[in-house]
């Protein structure tokens, strides 16, 4: 007992499976976009977009500006070993200059020996 389906069933059946695989298809993908972690990341790539892009625009029209805060944030950046540096070198000057004099003799005081030194 073997029915066969008149074709327009048959066809219409076969639209039927076809719209409804397209359906879940797009609840796939109306799932993925509405992810909290993909509308965030969405958010996130807009924003900084929209941040680069008006950075852009700042850098184009006031290029000295930029550089002078540029400049600016970059010695308070390097502030503690700029003045390393600055003090450093004051410090190895200084003890240069020690080292040159003579020492004073007319106190009558004898020099005193370098650590370490047996006499």
């Amino acid at each position: 007992m073997t029915e066969t389906l008149p074709t327009e069933l048959t066809e219409a059946e076969a639209r039927s499976r076809n719209a409804r695989a397209r359906l879940f298809g797009t609840l796939g993908r109306m799932q993925d976009k509405l992810n909290p972690m993909a509308l965030a990341q969405d958010a996130v790539e807009n924003v900084a977009i929209g941040v680069a892009r008006d950075t852009v625009a700042t850098v184009r029209a006031r290029p000295r500006t930029v550089a002078l805060v540029a400049g600016a944030a970059m010695l308070f950046l390097a502030r503690r070993p700029l003045a390393r540096l600055l003090i450093g070198g004051a410090t190895a000057a200084a003890k240069a200059s020690l080292n040159k004099r003579k020492p004073d003799t007319r106190s009558g005081a004898k020099a005193r020996p370098k650590k370490g030194s047996s006499t």
